[in-house]
Parts: C-alpha cells; sequence; structure tokens
C-alpha cells in the first residue's frame, strides 16, 4: 500500500521500522485470519468496509477473544489501508462503540497478586536441587539464576532475554552486577527513559557469619550470577545472557517465550520442593507484581520502585498492585523483595543487618 503513494524503498524501509518485529508478527498472523474469514464469507478483502470489519471483529469476540485482542485487530487491519481510508475506519464512531461493548462485556481481570507465595519461592531457592549452587544441575542453576533476576530486577521477560554477557554490558562490581541489554533490542516502550535505565541486582548477606545468614547468603544475586556465567562459558554459543540447558540446542539463545515457561517451571519445582500443591493460574509476569508488592510493604520509596522497573510515573503501579500506602524508607529495591525470605518476626527482631552491609 506504501508503494501506491510514490514513497522510495528507503522511506518504505524506514516507515516500516517504525513497528517492532513482533509487532509486525501479529499484524501479519491477524491479517491472514482476516483474509481466510473474508474467503469464507464470501467477502472482498480488499474493499473493506466498516459493516465487514464489524463483523469479522464480533464473529472473533464470539469465539472467545479478548477484549485487547479485538482491538489490535483493528490496528493490524487498517495498517495496510490507504491512510484516509484506515483513519476513517479506525475512528468510525460504530467501531469504536463496539470496542467499548466489548469491553464491557468482558472486562478485563485485574491480577494484583500472583497466586503464588513469594516468601516460599524464596525459601525453596535456598536448598536442594538449586543449592550447592555449584554442584547443581545446569537445568537448576538456570532456573534460580532467572527466576532471581526476574524478581530483583521486576523487569519484563523480554528485558532479561535481551540481556548480554558482553564486557560492557555485564559488570561484576563487588557490592552489585550491572546488566544491560543488547544496543539493538527495542523495549516495550522505546524511549530514553526506558532504554537509559540499567538493571543493579544487589548482593545479599556478602559476607556471612551465621546458619541463617549462609542461608541468605544463597540469594545473593552477584554470587549467582558469577556462577553461571563461569558454567556456562565453556560451551555457550551466545552472547545473551540465558541460553539453553536443553541437549537438542544446548548453548543457544532462548526466546522470551522460552524464559516465560522456565519462570513458571521453576516456580513449581519450588512448590514441590516445599511439598505443596502447585498454585494456579501461574504467570511469569506475575514476577513484577509479586517483587513490586513485596518492595513496597518493606516501606520502599515509589520513585525507587518506579525506577527500577522503568514506570515514568505511580500511577501504573497504584492501578495493579498497591494496597496500602506505607512511609518512605530508604533501601535498595533488589534487597527489597530478597527480605521476603526473612520471617516477619524476626525481621522485627533483627532489623535492618539482615540485608548485608549496605544497611549495616
Amino acid at each position: 500500500m506504501l508503494t501506491s503513494y510514490g514513497y522510495s524503498s528507503e522511506v518504505i524501509e524506514s516507515i516500516l521500522a517504525s513497528r517492532r518485529p513482533s509487532t509486525m508478527k501479529i499484524y501479519e498472523y491477524t491479517f491472514r485470519a482476516f483474509k481466510r474469514w473474508c474467503k469464507r464469507k464470501k467477502k472482498d478483502f480488499i474493499q473493506v468496509s466498516v459493516a465487514i470489519i464489524l463483523q469479522f471483529l464480533q464473529d472473533g469476540f464470539g469465539q472467545g477473544l479478548r477484549p485487547n485482542t479485538i482491538k489490535r485487530q483493528v490496528a493490524a487491519i487498517t495498517s495496510i489501508l490507504p491512510h484516509e481510508q484506515a483513519a476513517a475506519i479506525s475512528h468510525h464512531p460504530h467501531i469504536r462503540r463496539l470496542l467499548k461493548g466489548v469491553s464491557n462485556r468482558a472486562p478485563p481481570t485485574r491480577h494484583r497478586f500472583p497466586s503464588w507465595d513469594l516468601h516460599k519461592i524464596l525459601l525453596a531457592l535456598t536448598v536442594q536441587p538449586f543449592e550447592p549452587l555449584r554442584e547443581a544441575s545446569l537445568k537448576f542453576l538456570t532456573l534460580k539464576t532467572l527466576i532471581l533476576t526476574a524478581l530483583t530486577s521486576a523487569r519484563r521477560v523480554s528485558e532479561i532475554g535481551a540481556l548480554s554477557v558482553r564486557k560492557e554490558l555485564c559488570i561484576i562490581r563487588p557490592d552489585s552486577v550491572v546488566l544491560r541489554p543488547d544496543p539493538t533490542f527495542i523495549p516495550k516502550v522505546n524511549s530514553i527513559f526506558h532504554s537509559s535505565q540499567d538493571i543493579v541486582l544487589p548482593t545479599f548477606c556478602p559476607r556471612p557469619t551465621g546458619e541463617l545468614d549462609r542461608a541468605w547468603h544463597t540469594l545473593d544475586m552477584r554470587r549467582a550470577i558469577k556462577i553461571y556465567l563461569k558454567r556456562t562459558a565453556t560451551f555457550r554459543k551466545s552472547e545473551s545472557l540465558f541460553v539453553s540447558f536443553q541437549p537438542r540446542s544446548m548453548s543457544k539463545k532462548v526466546s522470551s517465550s522460552t524464559l516465560s515457561r522456565w519462570i513458571k517451571l521453576c516456580i513449581l519445582e519450588c512448590y514441590k520442593v516445599m511439598n505443596l500443591p502447585p498454585p494456579d493460574g501461574i504467570l511469569a509476569h506475575s514476577t513484577r507484581s509479586a517483587s513490586t508488592s513485596a518492595a513496597f510493604s518493606t516501606n520502599a520509596p515509589l520513585a525507587e520502585i518506579c525506577r527500577a522497573v522503568t514506570w515514568k510515573t505511580p500511577s501504573t503501579f497504584a492501578r495493579h498492585y498497591k494496597l496500602d500506602i506505607f512511609q518512605s524508607a530508604e533501601a535498595a529495591f533488589g534487597h527489597r523483595v530478597l527480605q521476603q525470605v526473612v520471617p516477619d518476626s524476626t525481621k522485627a527482631s533483627t532489623g535492618p543487618s539482615l540485608v548485608g552491609s549496605e544497611l549495616l
């Protein structure tokens, strides 16, 4: 369609680059589904009308598609139309009212808290088969390092999948690990604010003196990253931080969907370790709600939480995760998450010394 405007191939290429590759795939899949629907209904998918699109959207909703998927279908279909026609259809009052109607008929489910218990997950990570970490299988070493990264950073799985082991992107400091995504990675929100935020993972009880300290030290992210990098250095074939531990794809970069599956697998394995029934409805994305809510419950400042998860304002957190208001207190985001391994009574009696040298 863009060629009909007389644009050069260079201009068209730049325009197409405005969408993420994942978005292009979704649009392509949606358009193929629309073409198949038109063929069944004996409609001309080239001469698109409001009535045709409305019926296509309604049929999809009737088959169980969620309102957000319906909205995405409108964007996908109109993306191939000439600008004037696309604007007329996407802003047509009947299209907008149908989108509003399906949202009212199937309101989104708000997940304030995950179905799993963060405290139980952290406790399970301190014992076998996750410890001793240097003797753990590559599978459990990978799972533990991945879920600790997800929890202490509260980043999206796509961002974690873009992390690199390159020297300038993976910096191990005496008190932390600084991780940065590959410069070619395009985040969900592509802005300077979102792309310039480093992921800083904390040490935890770096100098253990007692039995409890040694147990909590097993959650030290710096320790986990160093062991994982050393174990995978001899065979890795990718600069991506997390590589496959499966025999058929050993050492290769894994997709975001695979990382999501591994996070859910790790949660299930932790519940197995604790001899508890597996929780229902596990979502990899729930690590964000678990960690931000845990940090907030220990009085972490909202500014600290927003900076850690690259939210410009607290409104996202307030809408989805926050339940009560706590007074602010200075603490590192990752420390706040890992403190959930400490029983409430122990927290009250021992205070900040539990979180390592930074708060001593």
